[in-house]
């Protein structure tokens, strides 16, 4: 990804965040492709014979491919949204021709022009990083390739896509997860990586056919599920557990998978007092979960003791009978590969009993991901498996929990509202991190290897803070022969603890250095902090006095200054509020006129008829006798159809127009004089 599309990342998750513009996922396109007319019409294009041209356009300005159908969808709202009975600006034809008159759209210019500030700092400050940290990079715009890697992994389900964004991203995810701790910073990054999901929008051509669809989830996804990873795969993976839950979704596991969790858990019980580098390698480790929810070795085991009926109370059904299925799968393509990238043949055999299992639910091969009506549901950091994905553009039978969150949040509008913009960023970016820096590792049984080495002969001239440090050249690649050190531990003790040293001193050298070269990074954000502390100030001295403002300055409004314009934004939204809640209030009172007719002539109607039961005994016989006595009087009787002709045909019929009807309700409303303090401020 070049740094115009990451600026056009950034312009979608502003349109978005505000809130203002999009209603619909095409909607959010509109505004960019307003500006694509512009430019065309500023350069002296007035009409064409194709809306290709104004796909050319729109793809160079933006990099991103807008297909031919989405394109004529947004073409046409904007022809219903910018044409008025006084003038035409855009018209676009039945055979795809049209006609620019005039037309400018210059609304984002201004925040272009402070986003493209944005990618150039990042870029800077991610070459800055690489320097201070050793790490060799070809391109500095890597790193925007990085935030979008996981829409090249929706791709694969939207678009049936099999391109690759690139393989090994270690100085990329380090480069985000050193700035995570640092917001003004991280939360640029989390806006091109929202943006780059919405893109996904113009690849996603949901049918928005309702089917039923069943998940059945993995061991990995039951760790995370029982706060055993890290703060952000556990909320992954509830977060999925409870959208599921709402879509009505079934949720499954096989027994296998709970046997599998249970011996995971079982096996970091047994190691737990003997591992230390481990859990420093992989902050994913179930060690670090211990760590900070301080559990013991006897929690651990009782978690594991547990596990079934901790399941049943997420409300995930268990499928106990898998034993024809495990003895079909050992004859499956899908365990022979596996058998090559899992640590066991029995680890393989459970995965490839949940894929045997899944393509048993589907019945049939398929294309379409909305036609999917099954998934396996992970919640891995390997990309162990990859090659599971069918060819020919078929879906595969496994998925990821943040990838399946990710175009559920795409799909459906329900999703997308119980999701926030910001902690979907969350999720996936941790995700990509997790990914990158996991990839490649080495096998947990060389690093308990390592951890048994350090135990024996380096705890006493090693400190804690120095393992770490080698830990950390371990998880960034920086140290990578293993082996040859585990060997150099038998061979000679003291030069193992020497090379050890060695690989601290390394990283601690990195580390100082990099502080100090990024210091006036963190002066420069403590100093925007203050400005930015100082804009609020004045914007409440300015608030207090902004009625004056916009009665001296109502005819040259243009002219504001930004922050004064943000103001009377603010103001004319809580005049909205007001005004909608005082409209409201005058309904009720129409309406209450109403109501009270109604009551009076009902109490009316009610009264009379008690009183005809009450001096017939409360009879019905002699109650429509004595009726029949009152109709034969005709005063009785005309007032009688009197309060009747006026209850059903005058105040039933209005009581029913002042709700359902909406002509007579907006009538009522237009008329209504708005106070002036809830008036718009021009």
């Amino acid at each position: 990804m070049n740094k115009e599309k990451a600026l056009t990342y950034s312009l979608l998750a502003h349109i978005r965040n505000t809130g203002t513009l999009a209603k619909g996922p095409i909607d959010i396109f509109i505004p960019l492709i307003k500006r694509a007319l512009s430019k065309m019409n500023s350069v002296g294009i007035y009409q064409g014979k194709s809306i290709i041209e104004i796909k050319k356009t729109a793809d160079e300005l933006y990099f991103i491919d807008f297909p031919i159908p989405v394109l004529k969808k947004i073409l046409t709202e904007i022809c219903k949204e910018v044409n008025t009975d006084e003038q035409t600006h855009f018209v676009l034809y039945n055979d795809g021709a049209f006609s620019i008159n005039q037309y400018t759209f210059s609304e984002f210019e201004e925040i272009i022009e402070s986003q493209t500030k944005v990618i150039n700092e990042l870029e800077e400050l991610f070459r800055q990083f690489c320097d201070t940290s050793e790490l060799k990079i070809e391109n500095t715009e890597s790193i925007f390739k990085f935030i979008e890697k996981n829409k090249f992994n929706l791709s694969k389900y939207l678009s049936n896509s099999q391109l690759i964004n690139g393989f090994d991203y270690t100085a990329e995810a380090q480069f985000v997860n050193f700035f995570k701790k640092i917001p003004p910073i991280y939360d640029k990054i989390k806006n091109i990586y929202l943006g780059s999901i919405i893109a996904g929008y113009i690849e996603y051509n949901s049918d928005e056919a309702e089917r039923e669809i069943e998940l059945l989830f993995d061991t990995n996804f039951i760790v995370g599920l029982l706060d055993l990873n890290t703060p952000e795969s556990t909320h992954t993976c509830r977060t999925l557990l409870e959208i599921a839950k709402q879509q009505k979704f079934k949720i499954r596991i096989l027994k296998d998978t709970i046997e599998e969790t249970k011996n995971l858990l079982d096996t970091k019980a047994e190691y737990y007092d003997k591992s230390f580098l481990q859990k420093k390698v992989n902050p994913e480790d179930v060690y670090n979960a211990c760590v900070r929810r301080k559990l013991s070795k006897s929690d651990l085991e009782r978690i594991a003791d547990n596990l079934e009926s901790s399941i049943g109370k997420f409300g995930i059904s268990i499928l106990y009978q898998t034993d024809k299925l495990n003895n079909e799968a050992k004859f499956t393509e899908e365990y022979k590969i596996f058998e090559k990238v899992r640590n066991s043949k029995k680890s393989a055999l459970h995965d490839a009993t949940a894929i045997l299992y899944i393509n048993k639910v589907r019945k049939t091969k398929i294309k379409e991901f909305d036609k999917v009506n099954a998934w396996f549901v992970n919640n891995s950091t390997s990309n162990d498996g990859e090659n599971i994905f069918l060819k020919n553009g078929f879906q595969p039978e496994s998925i990821k929990a943040d990838d399946l969150l990710n175009i559920l949040w795409l799909s459906n509008p329900k999703v997308n509202k119980t999701i926030e913009g910001n902690d979907l960023a969350e999720i996936g970016l941790t995700s990509i991190i997790s990914l990158s820096l996991n990839n490649n590792l080495p096998k947990s049984k060389i690093l308990r290897e390592l951890d048994d080495n350090i135990h024996k002969y380096a705890k006493e001239e090693i400190s804690d803070t120095d393992i770490i440090r080698v830990a950390t050249r371990i998880t960034n690649k920086q140290l990578r022969d293993i082996e040859e050190l585990n060997e150099l531990a038998d061979k000679d003790k003291v030069e193992f603890v020497k090379r050890l040293e060695e690989e601290a001193n390394k990283q601690k050298r990195i580390e100082e250095v990099r502080i100090k070269k990024l210091e006036h990074i963190f002066k420069d954000i403590s100093i925007r902090t203050d400005e930015l502390e100082k804009s609020k100030k004045e914007f409440q001295e300015k608030s207090k006095g902004i009625d004056k403002i916009v009665t001296e300055k109502n005819h040259s409004i243009s002219k504001v200054t930004e922050l004064e314009s943000a103001l009377l934004k603010e103001k004319n939204l809580n005049r909205d509020v007001l005004r909608r809640t005082w409209i409201e209030t005058e309904l009720y009172k129409w309406r209450r006129k109403t109501w009270v007719e109604f009551t009076i002539l009902s109490l009316i109607f009610l009264i009379g008829l008690s009183y005809i039961l009450f001096q017939s005994d409360w009879d019905i016989n002699k109650a429509i006798d004595y009726i029949k006595i009152l109709k034969s009087n005709i005063i009785i009787s005309g007032l009688i159809s009197l309060v009747i002709f006026i209850l059903n045909s005058i105040t039933v019929k209005t009581l029913l127009g002042k709700y359902r009807n909406h002509s007579n309700i907006k009538s009522y409303v237009e008329r209504l004089t708005i106070p002036n303090e809830m008036r718009e401020i021009n």
